[in-house]
């Protein structure tokens, strides 16, 4: 893969292959309710982000994907490491700043080539999100469906989805001009606890033609919280 260049493939992985190998003995097989008749290869999946190790969770578990993450995760080190301490550890799961510290100082080392290996594509808030758009347009177009976590979790992730982001309806609608399709929306609720995911059948950005973004995103919140 080409430097900053977030496109991803089916391609098999054997490094990532035998690194989540090893992390099975961890994170142990979940029970996988699908409510469809097979794993999507295209379209957007909704999920609650579940914690630290709700995405690698689901990238070890479920078959081939794309996630869409926040974009310092994919930065330099200084980036990664300010990203993990202060958003990832001290802002959302509560730790003090000295733990966060020490840890966000080891993992920021080699999260890069993590994150890369799980998939993940940056997301932007400012023009860079035509990059976003663009990586996981070709991403889909090679077969891989985009994850994305529209929970706000900037006072911590959250266990019932109570308010989401508008980036998965703006990101969908560019994606759905740009193929020329609608695509489906997969709701996906997994706890790493009770080691369970479940899949839900999905719905289309064109049920929803006279309503508001705010009712769009009422209604996915619901649709993830049925699947719980």
């Amino acid at each position: 893969m080409k430097k900053n260049n977030y496109v991803y493939t089916t391609r098999k992985q054997p490094l990532f292959a035998f690194v989540k190998f090893i992390l099975r003995f961890f994170l142990h097989k979940p029970k996988i309710i699908n409510k469809n008749d097979s794993f999507p290869k295209e379209g957007i999946i909704i999920a609650p982000h579940m914690g630290k190790w709700g995405p690698l969770y689901m990238s070890i578990y479920l078959p081939k994907l794309a996630m869409v993450g926040a974009h310092p995760m994919l930065g330099n080190y200084k980036e990664r490491f300010r990203y993990l301490r202060d958003v990832l550890y001290i802002q959302k799961m509560h730790k003090s700043k000295l733990w966060s510290t020490i840890k966000a100082s080891f993992e920021a080392i080699f999260s890069l080539h993590f994150y890369k290996a799980m998939h993940i594509i940056p997301s932007y808030e400012d023009l860079r999100l035509m990059n976003t758009i663009s990586y996981s347009q070709k991403t889909m177009e090679n077969g891989l469906p985009i994850m994305i976590f529209p929970e706000n979790s900037e006072h911590g992730y959250q266990l019932v989805m109570k308010e989401f982001h508008e980036g998965f309806i703006t990101l969908t609608k560019f994606l759905n001009k740009r193929m020329k399709k609608d695509l489906p929306i997969y709701p996906l609720y997994e706890n790493v606890k009770r080691k369970i995911i479940i899949i839900g059948k999905p719905f289309y950005l064109s049920e929803f033609k006279d309503k508001s973004n705010e009712e769009i995103l009422e209604f996915a919140s619901n649709k993830i919280n049925e699947l719980n």
